[in-house]
């Protein structure tokens, strides 16, 4: 398994690519939730990207400075998430 993500210092724009997951099947992009300054990156992740896998929710990827923090009103909650899984056929 691999993590790419982007540098300190990077601009992302929410929707738009912001680096990738790669595992023995397949490359998965990961998109911007909302738009913003990098201002750190998980390097732990640079060598046990494993714990992507492990325990999704607390394994933090990067923290940014928000361009437009009502952006976020867009975002699903948990609970919608685990709903929205569950009606996908995803549990």
């Amino acid at each position: 398994m691999f993590v790419e993500l982007p540098k300190v210092g990077a601009e992302l724009t929410a929707g738009k690519t912001l680096g990738s997951v790669e595992s023995v099947k397949a490359v998965s992009d990961l998109y911007a939730p909302a738009s913003g300054t990098v201002t750190e990156v998980n390097g732990e992740l640079a060598t046990a990207p494993e714990k992507i896998n492990k325990d999704a929710h607390s394994s933090w990827m990067l923290k940014m400075t928000l361009k437009n923090p009502g952006e976020l009103n867009s975002l699903l909650s948990a609970a919608d998430y685990e709903k929205f899984v569950a009606e996908e056929g995803g549990n």
